[in-house]
C-alpha cells in the first residue's frame, strides 16, 4: 500500500487586506505633537435607582394578592350557590310532597265517606228551589 503525504496549504492574502488584519505591528511611533494625548478613564458603573425594581415588586404582589382575594371569595360564593342549590331542592320536594296530599285530599270519594260517616250529612230528598230578591227589599232589611 502506497502511503501519501500532505503537503500545507499557505494561503495568499492580497496586500490590501495584509494591513487591516494587523492588531499590532511592532511600531513605536509617538503621537502628533499637537493632537493630546488619550488615556484610559476609569469606568463608572451606572447608578441604578432602586424605585424601578421595588415598584415592580410592589404591583407584582398587589397582583398575587388580588388573584389569591378573587379566588378565596369565588370558592366561598360557590359553597354559598351550592347551599342554596340544595335548599332550593329541599323546598320544591316539600312543595311536591304537599301539592301530593292536596290533591289525596280533596278528592271528592273521600269528602263524600267523610261528610256521610263523621259529620251525619245525607243527600237531599228534593230538588233545590231557586228564588229571587227584590233589591228593594233587601235595602229594608239591611235598614232595620
Amino acid at each position: 500500500m502506497a502511503r501519501i503525504i500532505a503537503t500545507p496549504y499557505t494561503a495568499t492574502v492580497p496586500s490590501e487586506l495584509e494591513d487591516h488584519r494587523m492588531v499590532y505591528n511592532g511600531d513605536d511611533s509617538l503621537p502628533p505633537v499637537n493632537e493630546p494625548v488619550r488615556t484610559n478613564r476609569p469606568v463608572r458603573r451606572k447608578q441604578r435607582s432602586p424605585f424601578v425594581p421595588m415598584a415592580v415588586l410592589l404591583i407584582l404582589s398587589t397582583m398575587i394578592v388580588f388573584y389569591i382575594w378573587n379566588k378565596i371569595s369565588i370558592d366561598r360564593l360557590s359553597g354559598e350557590v351550592n347551599d342554596l342549590h340544595n335548599q332550593y331542592l329541599k323546598l320544591a320536594n316539600s312543595n311536591e310532597s304537599l301539592h301530593a296530599e292536596i290533591t289525596q285530599k280533596s278528592r271528592l270519594e273521600r269528602i263524600e265517606k267523610i261528610a256521610i260517616e263523621q259529620l251525619k250529612m245525607t243527600y237531599p230528598k228534593e230538588q233545590p228551589v231557586w228564588f229571587e230578591l227584590d233589591p228593594a227589599q233587601v235595602k229594608q232589611l239591611a235598614v232595620e
